[in-house]
């Protein structure tokens, strides 16, 4: 079964002399240090949970540069990183590359799209006009944008669509209809693309249910527009971009040159490719900086955007997953105490970006990639920067099992040297992680893009090995053997998965289609 896996510091504070970076922090007792940049991947030492309590005092600019050059090394991330605590810079450098095709190298300022990280930015606006008395959260969608039909637009509230419980669907600029590929050239005005989303059906009863809406951000830039008379994109410069200082921030259009814009590549693999452009909305359309973002983060202390009473709802803990542009969540520490963290994210396919909060310590992680790695690790990334501020223990990148085996499939390294590989790395786990659906995706990788039945079969038999008992990873093993021809050995995964899994209704439908034994 396939599986689917979303300049207000002190600039002078990071100097680049030559192949040196120097970096600077006032806080946590962080002194001047001076950091060679690596040309080459050094011998790495095996992972291992480190317990900073347990050694010498190290400042934490040292331990986070460790932990990101770890990252770098096993592919897992190229890009950007900013470290603020105690309203201070603690660490601040690029990785990898911008371009990879003329090797030009990222830096701090360069810029990167921030997909759904213009979500808050939308939610900001909206608020300011509440603010202003302009419009209401209660508010129908149909009470501003006058062509929406009245069937749903009299059932959908302002609040719905920043919470995601609209019911609306989840991004036209995914669908698999032509339509797509005019959204994503840019070629459509976004009163057009709501036109197009108010005749989708509802997933659910609007207030009923949650449902990642990108669709439901579009209409609240429609609402902006009919409200203020502006553009959404106006609007949001005028609103948000320009009260903030965030001159480097800009609407990531595929058609003008940018300068230091990064370009964005899929990790497949295979790989690396050119990721394609997704079209621009207020959902997702924003390139930006570390420094922009740092602005808009400092921004959000004072009333330069929104008033108190607006960040309330803005940052309250909720039930659902994400709200008004943020994930917030309350982290209760050993100590008992217990801190709002604030997360806000964006993912393209060739671009991720994810920005942490901690109001209470002034602390916030800001990190942004030009490349979609197979598994999405900034958030986890971002935490354990966190444990490495609070001082609490934190795991060090590992290398991804999947990926090692990927690497053996494609140099056609006979089976038993396969699967001597993997269980050295199996048994590995302070240099090695074992993730179920990474080798689900390779499996179905080679089972479909390479058309290799044989290799999909060995790695399926390598995650049955792993897992056992998940009924997906006999689903998938039973579809790569019916792909064989071998109904036996089909039939007898597809019925180990539903004794697994009775809900697989996938595993029941094809035991039906090809019947009993004979």
């Amino acid at each position: 079964m396939t599986s689917h896996s979303g300049e207000l510091a002190d600039r002078s504070r990071v100097e680049h002399t030559g192949r040196r970076l120097r970096l600077v922090s006032g806080g946590l007792g962080i002194t001047l240090i001076t950091l060679l940049i690596v040309a080459a991947p050094s011998q790495t030492a095996p992972s291992r949970v480190v317990n900073v309590l347990a050694q010498p005092a190290v400042p934490a600019a040292t331990l986070i540069d460790t932990f990101m050059k770890r990252a770098v090394e096993y592919g897992q991330f190229n890009g950007t990183v900013l470290v603020i605590d105690r309203g201070r810079r603690v660490y601040e450098r690029a990785f990898g590359e911008a371009n990879r095709e003329w090797h030009v190298p990222n830096s701090v300022t360069t810029r990167f799209e921030i997909a759904s990280m213009t979500k808050p930015m939308t939610a900001i606006v909206i608020m300011q006009l509440v603010q202003e008395g302009k419009l209401r959260l209660d508010g129908k969608v149909f009470e501003y944008v006058p062509y929406y039909p009245a069937e749903t637009g009299q059932r959908i509230t302002v609040e719905q669509l920043l919470t995601h419980t609209s019911g609306l669907q989840q991004d036209m600029g995914f669908i698999d209809d032509p339509i797509a590929a005019v959204i994503n050239a840019d070629l459509l005005s976004n009163d057009s693309l709501v036109k197009l989303i108010s005749q989708r059906p509802l997933r659910f009863e609007p207030g009923t249910g949650y449902g990642y809406s990108s669709d439901a951000y579009a209409v609240l830039g429609a609402i902006i527009e009919h409200v203020t008379g502006r553009s959404y994109w106006d609007a949001l410069r005028e609103r948000v971009l320009q009260r903030a200082g965030m001159s480097e921030t800009g609407v990531s259009l595929l058609g003008p040159v940018v300068q230091r814009r990064a370009s964005g590549y899929a990790q497949t693999w295979d790989g690396y490719e050119n990721a394609p452009h997704i079209g621009v909305t207020p959902a997702g359309g924003l390139y930006s900086t570390l420094a922009d973002l740092e602005r808009f983060d400092r921004a959000l202390y004072s009333d330069t955007l929104v008033n108190e009473e607006s960040k309330r709802l803005l940052f309250a803990a909720r039930s659902v997953i994400t709200a008004y542009g943020w994930k917030t969540s309350e982290d209760t520490l050993q100590s008992g105490v217990t801190r709002r963290v604030l997360r806000t994210t964006g993912g393209l396919p060739g671009f991720g970006a994810v920005m942490v909060r901690v109001p209470s310590l002034q602390r916030t992680i800001i990190m942004l990639t030009n490349i979609r790695t197979i598994t999405w690790r900034l958030e986890d990334f971002a935490a354990s920067i966190g444990r490495i501020l609070d001082g609490r223990p934190y795991a060090l990148p590992k290398r991804s099992v999947a990926e090692a085996l990927a690497a053996d499939l494609k140099a056609q390294v006979r089976p038993e040297v396969l699967d001597r590989h993997f269980e050295q790395m199996r048994t590995d786990t302070a240099r090695y992680t074992l993730s179920e659906a990474e080798l689900n995706q390779l499996g179905y990788h080679a089972l479909n893009s390479w058309r290799d039945v044989p290799r999909a079969i060995a790695i399926f038999q390598v995650n049955v090995r792993a897992f056992p008992k998940s009924g997906n990873v006999y689903d998938s093993l039973g579809e790569a053997y019916l792909a064989q021809g071998d109904t036996v050995r089909a039939r007898a995964n597809y019925r180990r998965s539903l004794e697994l899994d009775p809900n697989n209704t996938n595993a029941a439908d094809i035991l039906r289609r090809i019947g009993p034994p004979r």
